[in-house]
């Protein structure tokens, strides 16, 4: 009996092979995995080059919307660990360098056609027509945000002192350039 299951896989595969089928390899016989926490996905990153406006302007935004409101997680995981005695420098460089990424890549995120003319945002209009005000409050960011990545990898006192700043400029963008959201 064996013999006679064993020839007619082998025929069947034979035959699948010749017009062209594949056979699929028997699966390996794994280990469970160790529980492992999934990595978070990475969040979408909207640029385009200034003076461009995005294909899909709504799309566009949305994307920009979802990197803002990562950032914010990141903010908070640096202002949660900014009030413990002894902050998680692991997280705390992390998210460091994701807000210093964020900072890096902002002056895209404000394409001509990404405005409130073209759907809700948080955004207002002078971030467009107030560019070099926007611009410099941006390079303040950077700046800050790069100082914190610095202090992030010292030690949790440096952390501490320099998320001030860091924080600091972001509010002073949102003072000049932000619309908060009424309906949250």
């Amino acid at each position: 009996m064996k013999i006679k299951l064993f020839a007619a896989t082998a025929v069947l595969a034979l035959g699948l092979a010749a017009c062209g089928g594949e056979t699929p390899a028997p699966e390996p016989v794994a280990e469970a995995p160790a529980a492992e926490a999934p990595a978070p996905e990475p969040a979408p990153v909207a640029t385009a080059s200034i003076g461009e406006t995005p294909a899909d302007p709504v799309a566009f935004m949305k994307t920009r919307s979802d990197n803002y409101k990562d950032l914010g997680k990141n903010f908070k995981v640096l202002l949660d660990n900014s009030k413990l005695g002894t902050p998680d420098m692991a997280a705390v460089s992390a998210a460091a360098a994701k807000v210093n990424e964020y900072a890096g890549l902002m002056g895209t995120w404000f394409p001509a056609g990404t405005g409130p003319e073209a759907g809700k945002t948080e955004a207002k209009a002078n971030v467009w027509t107030e560019r070099a005000d926007f611009d410099a409050k941006l390079a303040n960011l950077q700046t800050e945000a790069g100082k914190l990545v610095t202090a992030a990898g010292t030690d949790a006192a440096a952390f501490k002192a320099q998320f001030g700043p860091t924080g600091g400029t972001c509010k002073a963008c949102h003072d000049t350039f932000r619309e908060e959201d009424k309906d949250k």
